[in-house]
């Protein structure tokens, strides 16, 4: 595999998410149908602005949750994945710690979490859920940043040490 390649597609995975942090990801929208139209909600967040709106309202333990396994995690397994593909002489331990992130950043977990409150809303009578850019960018992240973390597993043996 082409470490070049790989460096550009992990480069642009990390662009997708950025996006999917400061762009909208969900509109809700609950109104009630009298003799006029009343909205009685209408609001859009971005994960950066969930963030913000956690923080604010004091709920701390979801703001740790969201930003520990939504934005932290993320960076470092991205931080790894750089070293992985910049250094050729790297330890296959560094590997082992990438697939071990993967299964903690939580990131494909939060897409998912947006699309059945999406669904969920748009099950109820009177409101309307609207999933914004936000979303796109951030599962495409996902997805990309899949395929790059699988792809280095397969680089060449001789790339990485396995000294004790």
């Amino acid at each position: 595999m082409n470490r070049y390649l790989l460096l550009v597609l992990h480069t642009a995975s990390l662009v997708l998410l950025g996006f999917g942090w400061v762009l909208n990801i969900l509109q809700i929208d609950i109104s009630i149908h009298l003799f006029a139209d009343i909205n009685l909600f209408n609001e859009k967040r971005s994960v950066l602005g969930l963030l913000e709106r956690l923080w604010t309202d004091q709920n701390y333990w979801p703001f740790t949750l969201i930003l520990l396994f939504g934005i932290l995690i993320p960076l470092l397994k991205s931080a790894i994945i750089y070293y992985i593909l910049l250094v050729k002489e790297h330890h296959i331990r560094w590997r082992h710690l990438v697939d071990f992130i993967s299964k903690w950043a939580m990131a494909d977990v939060f897409a998912v979490s947006i699309l059945v409150a999406f669904l969920g809303a748009n099950a109820m009578q009177n409101t309307r859920a609207i999933l914004e850019p936000g979303f796109y960018y951030f599962s495409g992240y996902v997805l990309l940043s899949g395929i790059v973390a699988m792809l280095c597993r397969k680089l060449p043996a001789g790339s990485a040490t396995e000294t004790a």
